[in-house]
């Protein structure tokens, strides 16, 4: 069963920033959490890599999040990383990546330039198989600079579990 993020977000969201939150009460930072795949989550990934770790700006690059309007650095803690995926979409809708968020949230493709033409758009699938598609199709793989704690670029907010 797919579901537009849109319908929900013109059902009633509240004029204004959204409240922010973190649901797992725990912030990522380099001393505590170090770095590796796990780090700063809801950061915008790609673009810190190209300018720190370029061999290491994977196109595709983001974190899931529990909600839509969680706090830079917040762990996800995903009950069960191995259950959700993010499925990376053709403009004929076909799954051209399946990319595994890991405890933290965060996913991220294993090179440095899709493999297929652009634009592509995402799809959602949550633990119990529900999944949500990205309304309007993307040239742009660091999925955290648009997904924000408040969204920008028209996104709602972060990449939210279905």
């Amino acid at each position: 069963m797919a579901v537009v993020l849109d319908v929900d977000v013109d059902a009633g969201v509240e004029p204004g920033p959204a409240p922010t939150t973190c649901a797992s009460g725990r912030i990522w930072t380099e001393a505590t959490g170090g770095t590796g795949a796990t780090m700063a989550p809801g950061y915008a990934c790609r673009n810190c890599h190209l300018r720190q770790a370029p061999s290491m700006a994977y196109f595709f690059m983001g974190t899931v999040f529990p909600s839509l309007h969680e706090a830079d650095g917040c762990d996800a803690r995903l009950q069960e990383p191995s259950n959700v995926k993010v499925e990376i979409l053709d403009l004929e809708d076909q799954v051209r990546l399946t990319l595994v968020p890991n405890s933290a949230g965060n996913f991220m493709s294993t090179t440095l330039q899709p493999s297929f033409p652009m634009p592509y758009r995402a799809r959602l699938v949550g633990p119990d198989g529900t999944s949500r598609m990205m309304a309007t199709p993307q040239s742009n793989g660091d999925c955290n600079s648009c997904h924000t704690e408040q969204g920008t670029q028209n996104a709602p907010g972060r990449i939210a579990l279905p």
